[in-house]
């Protein structure tokens, strides 16, 4: 079991993660602290360990330019001089695609076959349990995977003292367009999910106000 001491730390860290509205233009976070950062999202979990994500740095000048007139949420980041991180989400990851075969034979090492049993098993996770019946379904899916990357990545920036901030404030489809545009990302292939900016703040923390303890958790038997 925890010490109090340690229990009060992970508290601790959950109060300091703060979403930054102003950033300091004159500190940078250092790259080993953004690699740390980058680390905790590739290393989160992911269901059946498919990873459906990949992370863009964007520090282009002027595609930070190009998107501070598409993301109105990421603005701060972009002027405030920190890290712009962009989360993409893999598209068609279902038991037979390139991706799936990717992943276990590069990644876990492993002949790939999809009709194993971990393929099949993969298919009948996603067609019959979670009813994803669609390639949009699975698309979804996909993008909600990253919010645990995402989450990840804010939490390991807390513990280091780092701020950050989470973006949903963009235009999606422009966005894509602009980083297509740039060959950055292929549509077909990637969506835009989600960003993050990591950097040093330039306002005070204000104390979370969060609903009581027990209005969130109900504990069932």
């Amino acid at each position: 079991m925890a010490t109090e001491t340690e229990r009060q730390s992970v508290i601790a860290t959950a109060h300091r993660r703060y979403a930054t509205k102003a950033f300091d233009p004159d500190r940078r976070v250092s790259p080993e602290d953004l690699r740390a950062i980058l680390e905790a999202g590739r290393l989160a979990p992911s269901s059946f360990g498919y990873e459906p994500w990949k992370f863009l740095v964007v520090r282009d000048e002027e595609l930070r330019a190009e998107l501070a007139l598409l993301a109105w949420g990421a603005r701060a980041v972009l002027r405030g001089g920190a890290e712009l991180v962009i989360i993409l989400f893999k598209r068609g990851v279902v038991h037979d695609s390139p991706h799936a075969a990717h992943i276990v034979t590069d990644v876990l090492g492993v002949d790939f076959d999809p009709d194993s049993g971990l393929s099949q098993m993969f298919k009948g996770f996603q067609e019959q349990m979670l009813g994803l019946s669609s390639p949009e379904d699975v698309d979804h899916w996909a993008q909600r995977q990253t919010y645990i990357a995402l989450a990840n990545m804010l939490s390991a920036a807390a513990a280091l003292d780092i701020d950050s901030v989470p973006v949903e404030g963009f235009a999606v489809s422009a966005v894509t367009d602009l980083l297509a545009a740039r060959g950055l990302v292929d549509p077909a292939e990637w969506g835009v999910s989600v960003m993050a900016g990591f950097g040093y703040r330039a306002e005070e923390i204000r104390p979370k106000r969060r609903r009581e303890y027990d209005e969130v958790v109900q504990v069932i038997g």
